[in-house]
């Protein structure tokens, strides 16, 4: 077993520990493990000398009361379309008639156009030689 340094991510505070691992590897995992994916600061350092004064990874478990795990980020805000809230009754009654008064100017202007062609057509047909 080897002596490795570490730092974690935790509660948004970083913190170097030591973990005793049989390789880098294994002591991310270790720690991927105990706290989270994504909480490594780096990549877990050998330790050479017992001259270094870390608080091991049990004494950090110790007084932790919950493991972090990471959040995904966040996708960026797209421009969103609203929702209309929905109409009281009497809304939308108003609306269809408002709706129901375009349609029915509509409707006039569209049958004088046509009672329009129907007596220009008619005067068409008496002045090339009808009745």
């Amino acid at each position: 077993m080897n002596k490795y340094l570490v730092t974690l991510r935790l509660k948004g505070q970083l913190i170097k520990t030591a973990v005793f691992a049989d390789s880098s590897t294994h002591a991310r995992l270790i720690c991927e493990y105990q706290f989270g994916l994504g909480c490594l600061n780096g990549s877990p350092t050998q330790l050479s000398s017992e001259g270094y004064d870390y608080p091991l990874l049990d004494d950090l478990t110790g007084t932790a009361t919950h493991t972090t795990k990471t959040r995904p980020p966040k996708p960026p805000r797209a421009a969103t379309i609203k929702t209309a809230k929905p109409q009281s009754p009497e809304q939308m009654r108003v609306t269809q008639l408002k709706a129901n008064v375009d349609r029915q100017k509509d409707a006039l202007k569209r049958e004088r156009e046509n009672q329009k062609r129907q007596r220009e057509a008619e005067h068409r047909w008496r002045n090339l030689g009808g009745i």
